[in-house]
């Protein structure tokens, strides 16, 4: 079989060095085939059609510079989306890299109909978005889950793609009615006790998520129930406190706002899954 291969998404912004120097490294790392494609807009043939063959032999020029003789460079015009499925198809692609390091948000984005934002939905492969110039050790990862299917086989590809890093599994549960219930008479133990009850629930099933999970024994799992407060701020906080090096999303066939949110301001680099329903 084919060793597998990773695609960079490169559009010759200023973030261009960082993205090459990242994907070189973890190209080298982890024993995989490097593939860089540019794509120009299809308007781009339609404005500038007698330009385009040269504007293409500029862009491999100026992209081997940055990756020498360390990657397959591919120089296309046309639709972007239907470029990127079609080489993935063809190139036995395991995982996309695109960088994100520009004034425009991700809400923006959603409006004017970005490349990543395509990308993201569209593209049915775990997509890694370097938002940092740290060295991509990666080896502290940070999974919030909702304990889902979907969640699962994002674990189980996490742990077969980086086998060295360390994982910490956070699941982040809700006490209905906690602000509500001393309105109905409860005193403070049995508020106490109504929380309590929540968090263990969290706890056991945490822990079943975790035995459920198909990795090797020797993979560091660590796990935590979490009380719910705001998703943006806990992130930040487990990302800060436990020296995270990148943050993981699983998604199913949509993607959502918060998960937007939560990619546009993550402080480090992050991995997103589509995964299929079934």
């Amino acid at each position: 079989m084919n060793k597998s291969r990773l695609l960079v998404l490169n559009d010759l912004r200023e973030f261009t060095s960082t993205i090459s120097k990242k994907a070189m490294f973890l190209a080298n790392k982890y024993n995989k085939e490097l593939d860089v494609l540019h794509i120009e807009d299809e308007s781009f043939l339609k404005f500038f059609k007698e330009k385009t063959e040269c504007s293409l032999d500029r862009s491999k020029e100026i992209l081997k510079e940055y990756y020498e003789n360390n990657a397959k460079i591919y120089c296309k015009c046309g639709n972007f989306i239907e470029i990127i499925k079609e080489h993935i198809s063809k190139n036995n692609i395991s995982t996309v890299i695109v960088g994100f390091k520009r004034e425009r948000t991700f809400f923006e984005d959603i409006f004017n109909g970005s490349n990543l934002n395509s990308i993201i939905r569209k593209v049915d492969l775990p997509v890694l978005v370097i938002k940092t110039e740290d060295t991509p050790n990666y080896k502290n990862i940070l999974i919030p889950t909702d304990l889902s299917e979907s969640s699962k086989k994002n674990i189980e590809y996490l742990v077969n793609l980086f086998p060295e890093a360390n994982f910490h599994i956070e699941h982040y549960y809700k006490t209905f009615f906690e602000d509500r219930i001393k309105l109905y008479g409860f005193d403070d133990n049995e508020v106490h006790d109504f929380v309590d009850f929540y968090a263990t629930e969290a706890e056991i099933e945490l822990n079943k998520f975790v035995e459920s999970l198909n990795i090797p024994q020797e993979i560091k799992v660590f796990k935590k129930a979490k009380k719910f407060i705001d998703i943006k701020s806990m992130v930040d906080e487990s990302i800060e406190y436990k020296t995270i090096d990148l943050l993981s999303l699983s998604v199913s066939s949509s993607f959502s706002i918060f998960s937007f949110d939560l990619l546009e301001h993550s402080t480090k680099d992050v991995i997103i899954y589509k995964i299929l329903e079934d």
